[in-house]
C-alpha cells in the first residue's frame, strides 16, 4: 500500500500484478484496499498480469467486484 500515491487525483489507474502472487486473504485484502480507494476518489481501475494460480482466490475472496464493496471499505 506504500507504493500508492492516494492523494493524487487520476482518471485511470492499473495495478500491474505480474510480478506478484495473490497467497492469502491478507493480500486479497491490500488489493481490495488499493482498487477502493483509488475508485472512491473517481479513478477508473484495471488490474493486469495476475497469474492464473492467483485467479481463483481472488475471484473467491475479493470484495472490490462486488455489491456493496464501498460499504466494506468504510468498515476498515
Amino acid at each position: 500500500m506504500e507504493a500508492f500515491d492516494f492523494r493524487e487525483t487520476l482518471d485511470k489507474v492499473i495495478i500491474d500484478v505480474s510480478r506478484a502472487h495473490i497467497w492469502d486473504i491478507s493480500s486479497v485484502q491490500a488489493l481490495d484496499m488499493a482498487i477502493l480507494k483509488f475508485r472512491r476518489d473517481g479513478a477508473e481501475v484495471e488490474v493486469i498480469g495476475m497469474n492464473k494460480a492467483s485467479e481463483p482466490l481472488v475471484d473467491k475472496l475479493a470484495v472490490h467486484d462486488k455489491a456493496g464493496a464501498m460499504d466494506k471499505l468504510i468498515s476498515h
